[in-house]
């Protein structure tokens, strides 16, 4: 007998961003997970971004109670947002026909046929700091080692891990919200676990880290930078064993029905509308599109309102769901700034801006970054 279960997380369910098309993402996997005769939901982490609305609650509280009619659900704790118990509990305590299982601690859960450990996001400010990495990562393999004692007194069930943190050298989707300083742990840890399925969340950009070791990924767009495919995994435990061959586990992608988001740039001269590359009606079609219209740096006066109107109406014959109209001025100078977009963390694009610019002078670039350090941990401190 097999053991089929979904794997999802980062929903971002905001009330005041993208909140129908997040939503329709949810119901969307809902549905799709009764259809294949799911028996676990798993919610990994950031179900919303900051604290709850009252609206993103009621949608949650509405999305697991039809979860738990069908199968048990397992909710496990984000890093976005406070009070992250307040946010998950009353979500814990709604009624279905299955159980709903809250964990914002490691833990070890036996089911009925189904052993599962869970690793949330760490959420004490000491444990996370950048002067405890070597703490962290010996903390963290000792808990895995325990998890794996554990596996192997229920070595007949299908054995699952679930964690949300950041795994180091993993890759980043480039729309993701990162604030602050991410707790990463290294990968050996969990290749060594004695899992048939390790499956993380935190990061939005699915992949695959060893035979068994998988990010999901976001079920939904959140940037127009986000131009991967988005989903959750569709995981079947064919047997409770481990083979070497990956007999025992089937992983399937199902793609969800997120948005398209589309970024076309053009550069208006001689009044004309001049496409970098020419837009597609096909691709715009029902997607979110932002159009950024570069003006010559002598033309110092906003494009005129019909203009503007022109340009919409010429995109909106294509249908998109959504458009975006963004002005700007060439500067009187080309600037290099590759490597300003390519910084991911905020120091690295402070740097990044300061090698452009050639200010300030480097002890006060260093003081700066300090003090931008401190800011970051009394960030994550707060959160905590």
């Amino acid at each position: 007998m097999s053991f089929t279960f979904i794997h999802s997380g980062d929903f971002h369910v905001e009330e005041d961003h993208y909140f129908s098309d997040t939503a329709r993402c949810v119901n969307w996997l809902i549905d799709d997970g009764i259809e294949h005769q799911t028996q676990l939901f798993v919610l990994n982490g950031d179900l919303t971004t900051y604290k709850q609305t009252i609206q993103e609650r009621r949608f949650w509280v509405d999305g697991i109670i039809r979860m738990a009619d069908h199968a048990p659900v397992l909710l496990v704790a984000r890093n976005h947002g406070k009070g992250q118990e307040r946010d998950l509990y009353p979500l814990f305590r709604v009624k279905g026909r299955h159980s709903i299982l809250l964990c914002t601690e490691p833990e070890f859960i036996e089911l009925d046929q189904a052993a599962i450990a869970v690793f949330p996001y760490p959420r004490k400010a000491d444990f996370v700091s950048g002067n405890s990495s070597a703490g962290l990562a010996e903390a963290f393999g000792a808990k895995l080692e325990e998890f794996n004692e554990k596996f192997d007194e229920r070595s007949g069930a299908y054995r699952l891990f679930f964690g949300h943190f950041g795994v180091a050298g993993t890759r980043i989707s480039s729309g993701q919200p990162l604030a602050g300083r991410c707790a990463e742990f290294p990968l050996e840890p969990l290749r060594d676990l004695r899992a048939q399925y390790v499956g993380l969340s935190h990061i939005h950009l699915r992949q695959q880290l060893a035979p068994r070791v998988w990010y999901a990924g976001s079920l939904s767009r959140c940037d127009y930078s986000d131009e991967e495919a988005k989903g959750y995994h569709l995981v079947t435990l064919n047997r409770p064993d481990l083979k070497a061959d990956l007999s025992d586990i089937t992983v399937t992608f199902r793609e969800s029905p997120t948005r398209a988001m589309t970024v076309l740039k053009a550069r208006y001269e001689n009044g004309e509308f001049r496409f970098a590359t020419p837009p597609d009606p096909e691709q715009l079609k029902d997607a979110r599109v932002k159009v950024v219209v570069t003006l010559p740096s002598e033309l110092h006066s906003a494009l005129s309102r019909d203009e503007q109107e022109r340009l919409k109406a010429q995109l909106l014959a294509a249908s998109p769901g959504e458009l975006k109209v963004k002005i700007e001025h060439e500067t009187d100078e080309a600037v290099d700034i590759a490597s300003l977009t390519q910084a991911r963390s905020a120091a690295d694009k402070l740097r990044a801006y300061w090698a452009l610019r050639g200010v300030p002078e480097a002890a006060i670039q260093e003081r700066l970054l300090a003090k931008l350090a401190e800011l970051e941990t009394a960030a994550v401190a707060e959160r905590a």
